[in-house]
């Protein structure tokens, strides 16, 4: 993996902060590959496949929000050595719903990157570190050893 290619790895990773906060659902979607596979957790819709699907999953959990932020935190890329890189990032989500109720989502994607055209997303979990204020059901949570065993 070049230094050009970890830029553009990390471009793509922002641009889907971006384009999900704006709306704009078929630039989000044109971010992943036609077969790419996202799982959204258990109970928020476990794992979809094809853009067609993950357009109607985030068209349909977006609408229910009058505006979000997304923020990329840290990222960390491994390359794989096959073609296919493997991302790591944090995110802080902030929701508003149509009624002004506020809340916010600590977020881990778990990514894995290929190039096509340009770099693109085939693969992507959703882990969560924290919510507060919102729905804490359906997540898969990040795992953290317990301090009183580790």
């Amino acid at each position: 993996m070049t230094p050009d290619d970890r830029v553009a790895i990390t471009d793509v990773l922002a641009l889907y902060c971006e384009r999900i906060d704006s709306y704009d659902m078929d630039a989000v979607v044109d971010l992943f590959t036609t077969d790419a596979v996202m799982d959204f957790g258990p109970g928020r819709g476990g794992a979809l496949r094809g853009r067609e699907a993950l357009r109607a999953r985030f068209a349909g959990g977006q609408a229910g929000f009058r505006r979000t932020h997304h923020h990329l935190g840290q990222v960390r890329l491994t390359d794989a050595g096959d073609g296919r890189v493997h991302a790591l990032s944090s995110c802080s989500a902030g929701h508003e719903l149509h009624d002004g109720t506020q809340w916010r989502v600590g977020l881990r994607y778990v990514d894995v990157l290929v190039r096509e055209d340009r770099w693109r997303i085939a693969e992507r979990r959703i882990e969560a570190a924290l919510v507060e204020g919102g729905p804490r059901d359906g997540w898969t949570w990040i795992g953290r050893k317990d301090p009183e065993t580790a």
